[in-house]
């Protein structure tokens, strides 16, 4: 979902600040209807390297790293397990390498395969970026729609985990309900029990804006002076904080188009990194203050 941050002023976003996915739609509506079915295929074969390991965990590296750190990694590993090297194993994992590298070096399917594994990727920058997890994740294939539960109006009355207990569950450290796979039943299961929900509080959504919406569902940190003045919050309206925080998002990053720069000076590439550092610490301060944004709107 591409989205780009509040206008505020004092609290404005940096220019290179991007979330790669599409907009969060505030003229569609939410619906609630089943969506049509899609079969899940299990890619999983016995006796081979094709572990547990998602494509991250694969080539050593973090959900955030650059582009750069990836194909770093990434030439590695293929030095060390070149069949020359390590034989046939080393065939098997050099494949391996190379499917996780084409994902990752891929900018539309790194998206896709970070929302897969529950993941939304937010960049800073042309090569930096940052991955915020959302809470659940995908059983087989990714489908087009998604299931949010809005645990602001959820009771907790439990009929939903009661019907789809492998896709849903009860938070009990808030009480509500929210999902923990998607599509860990079979459809009836799940299609009883949406309809089964006193609040109507379950929702289809389309599977880009889900990691917003679970981001934006998880309580954060909240400022505040000395130490009674901290604690932890979240918007009282998720999809409108979604629509006002894709909006700005929007805004920001057509205005970081409009003011592309047509030159662009020669550095070295260990210069270029150490200015990235330095401009990525003070880009993810201002992250920080996305919630404050936010609070002000709907606290």
């Amino acid at each position: 979902m591409s989205v780009s941050l509040l206008p505020v002023d004092h609290l404005s976003m940096p220019k290179a600040f991007q979330i790669q996915a599409s907009y969060f739609n505030p003229y569609k509506t939410i619906s609630r209807l089943k969506c049509s079915p899609v079969r899940c295929c299990d890619r999983r074969r016995e006796g081979t390297v094709r572990t547990k390991k998602n494509h991250y965990e694969l080539l050593g590296v973090s959900a955030d790293s650059s582009t750069q750190k990836i194909k770093e990694a990434y030439r590695q590993l293929l030095k060390k397990y070149h069949p020359d090297i390590a034989g046939h194993k080393g065939h098997e994992y050099t494949l391996l390498l190379n499917e996780a590298y084409n994902v990752l070096m891929t900018e539309d399917l790194r998206t896709k395969y970070d929302a897969s594994i529950g993941h939304m990727t937010v960049q800073f920058g042309k090569n930096s970026y940052v991955n915020v997890k959302g809470s659940s994740s995908w059983k087989g294939s990714l489908r087009p729609q998604a299931l949010f539960v809005d645990e602001n109006a959820c009771i907790g009355c439990r009929e939903c985990v009661h019907h789809a207990s492998n896709t849903f569950i009860l938070d009990e450290s808030t009480g509500c309900a929210r999902v923990k796979t998607q599509y860990g039943d079979d459809e009836q299961k799940i299609e009883v029990s949406v309809e089964s929900c006193p609040v109507n509080c379950i929702y289809w959504v389309d599977r880009e804006e889900l990691a917003l919406l679970e981001f934006l569902t998880q309580p954060q940190p909240k400022q505040g002076c000395g130490v009674y003045g901290q604690g932890w919050e979240k918007p009282a309206n998720v999809f409108m904080a979604a629509k006002t925080l894709s909006k700005q998002l929007r805004q920001q990053a057509e205005q970081n188009h409009n003011n592309v720069r047509t030159t662009v000076e020669e550095e070295t590439p260990a210069q270029a990194e150490a200015r990235t550092n330095a401009s990525l610490k003070i880009k993810m301060e201002s992250f920080s203050k996305i919630w404050d944004s936010l609070n002000g709107i709907f606290g």
